[in-house]
């Protein structure tokens, strides 16, 4: 997803919400993993990302309500 997507998207919510958001840029997954992705590569796994070829089990986000709902407790 472009910047200018993720403005469009968010400027549709009531900006008093709460919200998990998670973004990588190319150059933070470059630094992480110290390599050069190939701007090919990066692209292909951005389509891959944005058209829901992952799971949300992936994203880590199960994990954080799991976690909550051991906090805060059932509902």
């Amino acid at each position: 997803m472009n910047v200018s997507r993720a403005i469009q998207l968010l400027s549709d919510e009531d900006p008093d919400s709460d919200l998990m958001i998670q973004w990588f840029t190319k150059e933070d997954v470059e630094g992480n993993l110290n390599k050069e992705i190939p701007d090919a590569h990066w692209e292909m796994a951005v389509n891959v990302f944005d058209n829901g070829e992952v799971s949300m089990d992936q994203f880590e986000v199960v994990h954080c309500l799991n976690m909550a709902s051991e906090i805060v407790g059932e509902e």
